[in-house]
């Protein structure tokens, strides 16, 4: 089979897992710890496969030691700044449903 047919082929199979997603959500009620989990694995995945490939790639260019500081110190970084805005109100930042003001209540919502 050739290479263009094939990468075709996994195209329209990821595709379709998305289509195939977006139907079940529209007929089906799904409960929002299921949802929650998708997401939250769909996430995890895509940041590991990310890292994987950065890291391999730092790691062969700046050496391991480099890599492994900068990593643990942007993971630092980033802990520190969620855990500021966590503290100054944004932990609600992603609330949905009742808790947010609809688009009637405040533009931009």
């Amino acid at each position: 089979m050739p290479t263009w047919a094939e990468a075709g082929l996994w195209g329209l199979l990821g595709g379709g897992a998305l289509v195939l997603g977006a139907l079940i959500a529209w007929f089906v009620r799904v409960p929002q710890k299921v949802v929650a989990s998708v997401m939250a694995f769909g996430s995890g995945v895509l940041i590991s496969a990310v890292a994987f490939d950065l890291m391999e790639e730092a790691a062969d260019t700046g050496g391991l030691t480099a890599t492994a500081i900068g990593f643990l110190t942007g993971a630092v970084v980033y802990l520190a700044a969620n855990l500021l805005l966590a503290r100054r109100g944004a932990r609600h930042r992603k609330r949905s449903g009742a808790q947010q003001p609809s688009e009637s209540e405040q533009s931009g919502s």
